[in-house]
Order: structure tokens, then sequence, then C-alpha cells
């Protein structure tokens, strides 16, 4: 009897081990039905020099609308290559993965940066991660699957500032 219950409780311990310490499950999306939403919100900073924006994405095509706290300085629409759609929906099944140990932020980080993405397939929300980046939070993740997007836009000339 004691055996018996020393091998239930190793394997209870083996199956929890297990678990906790598989990798997250890849998100699994129809690329012909996904769309993606990247959003960064720059630091508080004068209205001059303040540059937000929001990429939104399908296969077929990509929108950037650029503001300053929520005044749309520009916004502009282009084609998604499948080559492009690919890269993204290729990074965006491993976000799961690539963004499991990123601990949310303690409260009172003023003044940072901050990225969320939202994955959609059809109306339905699959996927969705805010970072907040005060001095330097891991925010990599959403920035490298967004970055194929970004490639898309003339980033430099969309969010050149006045001052």
């Amino acid at each position: 009897m004691r055996c018996r219950i020393t091998l239930i409780a190793i394997a209870a311990v083996s199956v929890g081990l297990t678990v906790g310490c598989s990798a997250a499950k890849p998100l699994e999306v129809d690329p012909a039905r996904t769309s993606v939403e990247y959003t960064f919100r720059d630091s508080s900073v004068p209205p001059e020099y303040h540059r937000s924006y929001v990429i939104k994405a399908s296969s077929t095509q990509a929108t950037i609308t650029v503001d300053s706290y929520g005044d749309v300085l520009r916004q502009e629409t282009t084609a998604v290559s499948a080559e492009t759609w690919t890269k993204v929906t290729d990074l965006v099944r491993s976000l799961p993965e690539r963004t499991k140990d990123i601990k949310t932020q303690k409260p009172g980080c003023a003044g940072g940066t901050a990225s969320k993405i939202v994955v959609r397939e059809g109306d339905d929300q699959r996927y969705s991660r805010h970072i907040e980046d005060c001095g330097g939070g891991p925010v990599a993740p959403l920035t490298d699957t967004a970055a194929p997007l970004e490639a898309l836009f003339d980033m430099r000339d969309l969010l050149k500032t006045s001052g």
C-alpha cells in the first residue's frame, strides 16, 4: 500500500512538472481569415513630438493611422504580399510561446511607451497582449511581429515630428 501511494505521488508530481514546464501551444490561425492589429502608444511628450500609431492588416492589405493624442495626422493603406503575410502569420502563431514568460508590469509606469497586438480570425478574437515599456520592458515579441507590417510603410516619414 505504501509503495502504491509513493508511486501515485511520483506520478502526480511528474504530470504537474510536465504540464507546468511545457511550452505554450502555438496559436492556430487560418491565414485567409486572420487579421492583426498592432498599436504603438508613444511616451508622454508634447503633442508636436508625440506619434502613436495603429496598423490593421489582413492577408491583402494593411492600413496605418498615425496620431498625436488622438488627432489623426496621417493615414495610408498598402497591399500586403503573400510572402509578408506568411511571415506575419508565422510570427503570430509563435506569440503564445514568445510571450509566456512576460510578467505584467507593476502599476506606476508613467511616461513610457506601450505596444499591443490583437489577432482575430473572422470576428473572433484569438489573442491579445498589451505590454508597457517603462524603462526597458520586454516588448520584443510584439514589435518583432509588427516589423514585417511596419516595413510596408515609410515609417520615418510617417512618424516625423514638427519639432
